[in-house]
């Protein structure tokens, strides 16, 4: 496949950058973590995935989706205004949070798995959400300028801090604040290596970025916090009401098995999805502005995305629970039953995501909006039903896989006839 890619177009040597880089990060990760797994049993990870679950619901939405407005100007000097913006808005909105949690017992609920340590690990959640947000507006940024080595880079560093304080602080026996200091780790040193490049090579950006065309702006792009928050609220959802709905019908175990099979689903998949995606974005968004004509784009996405996610898949539906058991321990074997389930909706879903940026691009948000409503519906519906009717987790994961993988494949459809008709326009 690499082969492939350097023989193909810029489009696709962004991307390999991006997929090295990411290759790199998870290389990291999958050869720390069989030692990480077997320093925190899988009620701890059942919390900590609650927890992180709950921090990413927070990161969603707490720009209010400013930060994809980093991209879109012609002009870098309203680019960087933007930023600007989008970390105002960030601080504001994480500040709000702090507050609220301070002065009440927001996790604190009969039925909330690890709710005692959540009332300790509150007071980091706020600062998490910041540099999440933060990151995400940095990475526009650099998508901007085309430093892809950079964002490259930054999957590396992330991955060593998170990983690497991970397992120290497991081996020092700090159980479960071992995985938020590590999380926590790799989140600062990746917005320390952006401002880092931010001041050695894009001194005048950061000089001259200030809020004196906010107003403008922010009237100009009012669309990404009235129409993309609400559609990010329902993926929301998508990505953590597993979660939500796991806490509430099954124990923290189940919940940590369930993580382990998406890490392990999602490590690969997701982060070389984000590379994708994001070399996307840019090139699909300068295509439009010039003629529209962003089908071919389209299509070589969905075909790369297609050559990565279809060796995981194979290997996963075919060795799952054997590989699982063999790397991590037998404890976590049924992750990989779990992960077989999954295999499936995650392929199709990887391939959804590196192209869901084309509704915003083409205008088309919020009938993605009400697609998405239909996927969110699907979600609950497969995992309440495991729960309630059959009080088994592994139903409710293959109705979750089977309904979710039709919805997929529906958005693709969906997607690829909306540029095709642009282009007949």
């Amino acid at each position: 496949m690499l082969r492939y890619l350097k023989t193909r177009s810029d489009f696709h040597k962004d991307a390999l950058k991006l997929v090295v880089g990411t290759g790199v990060a998870q290389a990291i990760t999958f050869l720390l973590s069989p030692l990480i797994y077997r320093l925190y049993p899988p009620e701890e990870m059942g919390i900590f995935a609650f927890f992180i679950s709950i921090i990413g619901g927070f990161s969603l939405i707490g720009t209010l989706r400013y930060e994809l407005a980093v991209m879109l100007p012609a002009k870098d000097r309203e680019a960087a205004d933007m930023a600007l913006i989008s970390l105002i808005v960030a601080g504001v909105i994480s500040l709000l949070l702090a507050m609220i949690l301070a002065f009440t017992g927001l996790f604190r609920m009969p039925g909330v798995i690890g709710s005692t340590i959540f009332g300790h690990w509150k007071y980091i959640l706020p600062v998490m959400v910041f540099l999440i947000c933060a990151g995400n507006i940095f990475q526009n940024w650099f998508n901007r300028k085309r430093e892809y080595r950079t964002l490259a880079a930054s999957k590396i560093i992330n991955s060593l801090g998170n990983n690497m304080v991970t397992l120290l602080l497991g081996f020092a026996g700090f159980g479960a604040w071992g995985l938020v200091a590590g999380n926590f780790a790799g989140l600062a040193l990746l917005n320390v290596f952006f401002v880092a490049g931010l001041i050695i090579r894009h001194k005048d950006a950061v000089r001259n970025a200030n809020t004196s065309q906010g107003k403008t702006l922010i009237r100009r792009y009012k669309d990404l916090p009235l129409s993309n928050t609400p559609q990010m609220l329902v993926e929301l959802v998508q990505l953590y009401g597993v979660i939500y709905l796991l806490q509430a019908f099954y124990s923290p175990e189940t919940v940590g098995l369930y993580s382990l099979s998406q890490r392990l689903l999602q490590a690969p998949l997701w982060l070389i999805g984000t590379s994708l995606g994001q070399v996307f974005y840019k090139d699909a968004s300068e295509k439009h502005q010039s003629d529209g004509n962003i089908r071919e784009i389209v299509l070589k996405t969905i075909r790369i995305a297609f050559m990565v996610a279809l060796p995981i898949l194979l290997v996963l539906l075919f060795a799952g629970p054997w590989l699982i058991g063999l790397i991590f321990g037998k404890v976590w074997t049924e992750a990989g039953q779990i992960a077989r389930i999954l295999a499936p909706m995650m392929f199709f879903d990887f391939i959804r995501y590196t192209i869901a940026q084309t509704p915003l691009i083409i205008g088309k948000t919020k009938q993605m909006f009400h697609i998405s409503i239909a996927g969110v519906l699907l979600m609950v519906l497969s995992i309440s039903t495991g729960g309630l009717l059959f009080h088994d987790s592994h139903t409710g994961f293959l109705l979750y896989a089977i309904l979710l993988s039709g919805y997929s494949v529906g958005v693709i459809l969906w997607i690829v006839s909306s540029v095709k008709k642009m282009n007949l326009l």
